[in-house]
């Protein structure tokens, strides 16, 4: 109370205080780094990850590769082949690049076949330019590291597309530098259109409720002044903006108003009984400070399970995020009390009086549960056992196309680029020979192995494409001698060797123990992803000798691997939030069972959500299995609110239904208010460039919704049913 009544007597510099803060951290963001590179998104600690840097380390990077689409004329005549060799001619010049191969060198090939120097655009055949119906013709691009990067591939991106609208041939762009820029593409444009709906759904919401500018204003003020509070921090820490991070401010704007709703509620229901503004806010801060505090731990926990991972950046998400709310719940208890001192002039008290209908509506909910509490917890339980069926139907997997919209342009383009050309995703797999064994990897029986090992690869995958040093030697011998069979003598071998130690630099590491064999695959599921493994793996094992080993690796295999891991992760963090929650709410109310009943009407709405997805037929990736952590926090802070209310009219009045009745139709509206707004909020995003993203704002509201109704049937019926008494402690 000492600090409330010092924190209204000193208005003006409290206020002061918060502004010159908020000015600090503004000048900050203009720091603000963002890096969006997928890497950050490898787990640490996995071998699967050591494995890539390893290669990416020993090997040129496979995730560098442009491939540009152009629509071919009837026939391949030299005009188009002339003005095809100006096009790729001006791509080499910008400098962007280490090499193309087009059908323009198919040209220049011919040109050359008299002499050693068609040997140069051997790989001119090692890649498929043409399309499976030869009406359309690739352009591949590999680009230079130091230009790989989100801002360098913008420019280059637009270079490309300013050097081939020239020419109307009907162009697709594709390849991983494409697929990742338009993805922080969609990122920002998400963070731009969100906000605005999402402030415009806080202002009705906050209209309908109070019926006050003051009112309206000062939470929309305050979740503002969060977000830029935690974008400083995020600048000054060094961390940034990712492909977790984004989805920081919006989140924010959504979750950070729900104090202020509950403390306005609360102040509200003081200044419609006459009271001085003064003395109405230092009750409601008394009334509220553990209330709000407890909520904002809850909600902290849900996001701070987000600890568990093993993923940098998915920590980094939990901790700003939990760092949010609880900036959001101190400057609701100094910025809006202030702000309201000082603007107590345009202040309206008489506010509830335009209440009342939205009162009767909860009235229902309170004379149900007394009526029928047992046919409430029966109905409960019947919904409850319905969805946890569909729960057991749920599966795990992701894909790289299911993250985007089938009408999306980028998932249009790619599904093209992949039906013409088979794929454009990498996948590496490295050949390793024991140390030991005192042969060269071009060896004549390694060669064997490996020309073997690819028409395998070719039988699992008929439509993809696979380059390694078996098949520029392959196709070198077959332009000496096209009857010779391969592999050839060691002789032989070696001669070729030497001719194409150029072409082949990027197929074998310095040390010449490790040979890699790139191939560009379709879209794959985890699972799809993780039989073909089992499958290479086995066919290695039973062919190969004991000396050679086998790698599987590159960008879509890690990337798919890490979804599955940070599922589990993010699954026993949900577990570790709901155990802590459980105990607060046990220790909160010093009953076991009251901290069981509280829990209940919080869980259900988890299985709801569980069972959505089973039904759907919606497979749980990371963005869904972060909702469960981040809903339960969420979900059990009416939970709070409701038995907070519910203990301070048992105080006034012993009698149970007085009691459930007054909570359900004084917080109950607080409750129903926050809940709109959340749900709404949410619901804003289901609008996303990215599925899952809009997956997770679908969860997100089913979760919140079911948990506002069972807060307000399930949890007073519970207490109808399994009354208690109130111990002196608990007074």
């Amino acid at each position: 109370m000492k600090i409330f009544s010092l924190i209204l007597d000193h208005p003006k510099k409290t206020v002061l205080s918060i502004c010159i803060i908020t000015i600090l951290f503004c000048i900050s963001i203009f720091d603000l780094s963002y890096d969006f590179t997928i890497e950050q998104l490898f787990a640490k600690d996995k071998q699967e990850t050591e494995e890539y840097f390893d290669f990416q380390n020993e090997f040129s990077r496979e995730d560098n590769v442009f491939l540009l689409v152009h629509k071919n004329p009837v026939t391949l005549n030299n005009k188009f082949l002339d003005s095809l060799s100006v096009i790729v001619g001006q791509m080499k010049a910008s400098g962007f690049f280490i090499e193309s191969v087009s059908l323009a060198d198919i040209k220049r090939d011919e040109k050359n076949s008299s002499n050693d120097s068609g040997f140069d655009h051997i790989s001119s055949r090692l890649l498929n330019m043409f399309s499976k119906d030869s009406l359309h013709g690739a352009i591949w691009l590999t680009l230079k590291d130091n230009y790989n990067t989100f801002s360098k591939r913008a420019d280059v991106i637009k270079f490309l597309k300013n050097t081939t609208s020239r020419y109307n041939w009907d162009w697709t762009f594709s390849g991983l530098p494409v697929v990742r820029n338009t993805y922080v593409d969609y990122m920002i444009q998400d963070n731009i259109k969100f906000i605005p709906p999402v402030a415009l759904i806080l202002v009705i919401s906050l209209a309908l409720l109070f019926r006050n500018w003051v009112f309206v204003v000062l939470p929309l003020v305050t979740v503002l002044i969060t977000a830029i509070w935690i974008l400083g921090m995020m600048s000054i820490t060094g961390k940034g903006l990712n492909v977790m991070t984004y989805m920081v401010p919006t989140l924010l704007f959504i979750i950070g108003v729900s104090d202020s709703i509950h403390f306005l509620s609360r102040l509200n229901i003081y200044l419609d009984k006459n009271i001085d503004i003064k003395q109405a806010l230092k009750l409601s801060m008394n009334d509220m400070g553990v209330a709000l505090f407890l909520t904002s731990l809850t909600t902290a926990i849900g996001f701070l399970a987000l600890l568990y991972s093993s993923i940098a950046i998915v920590q980094e998400f939990g901790i700003f995020i939990a760092s949010g709310v609880f900036i959001a719940y101190i400057l609701t208890l100094t910025f809006i009390p202030s702000m309201i001192m000082i603007l107590k002039n345009a202040l309206i008290s008489n506010v509830n009086n335009k209440e009342i209908n939205r009162i009767k509506l909860l009235k229902g909910f309170s004379s149900l549960v007394k009526r029928k509490p047992k046919q409430v917890i029966f109905i409960s339980i019947l919904f409850t056992s319905i969805f946890f069926v569909g729960a057991s139907k749920v599966t795990t997997g992701s894909s790289l196309l299911s993250d985007l919209h089938p009408k999306s342009s980028l998932y249009i383009d790619l599904k093209n680029v992949e039906h013409w050309f088979g794929g454009i995703l990498p996948m590496e797999i490295i050949i390793e020979k024991d140390d030991a064994i005192d042969l060269p990897m071009h060896n004549s029986m390694i060669m064997g192995h490996i020309k073997d090992f690819q028409s395998q690869l070719n039988r699992m995958f008929p439509e993809s494409n696979w380059i390694s040093i078996q098949r520029v030697l392959e196709e070198v011998l077959y332009e000496i001698d096209p009857d010779e069979k391969f592999p050839p003598d060691q002789e032989t071998l070696d001669q070729i060797n030497m001719i194409t130690q150029d072409q082949t630099q990027t197929l074998i590491n310095f040390d010449e123990n490790k040979i890699r064999i790139s191939g560009m695959l379709p879209d794959l599921s985890s699972d799809e992803l993780d039989e073909a493994r089992d499958s290479i793996m086995s066919y290695a094992k039973k062919n190969f000798p004991d000396w050679l080993s086998v790698v599987i690796t590159g960008t879509m295999p890690v990337a798919l691997n890490t979804n599955d891991y940070l599922v589990l992760d993010l699954f026993s963090g949900f577990g570790l939030a709901f155990i802590f929650i459980s105990i607060i709410m046990g220790l909160l109310f010093l009953s076991f069972r009251v901290g069981l009943i509280s829990m209940l009407p919080n869980l259900i709405p988890i299985v709801f959500a569980a069972g959505y997805l089973g039904f759907m037929g919606i497979p749980i990736r990371p963005p869904i299995a972060i909702t469960f952590s981040i809903c339960l926090g969420i979900a059990v802070d009416d939970s709070l609110h409701f038995l907070f209310r519910f203990w301070q009219e048992k105080k006034k009045n012993s009698d149970m239904e007085i009691a459930i009745s007054n909570t359900i139709e004084t917080t109950g509206l607080a409750m129903l208010t926050s809940t709109i707004v959340l749900v709404s909020g949410f619901m804003v995003i289901t609008v996303s460039n990215f599925i899952p993203t809009s997956q997770f704002g679908i969860i997100s509201a089913i979760t919140l919704t079911v948990a506002f109704i069972t807060d307000v049937t399930l949890l007073p019926a519970l207490l109808y049913i399994f009354p208690f008494k109130m111990s002196k402690k608990h007074k």
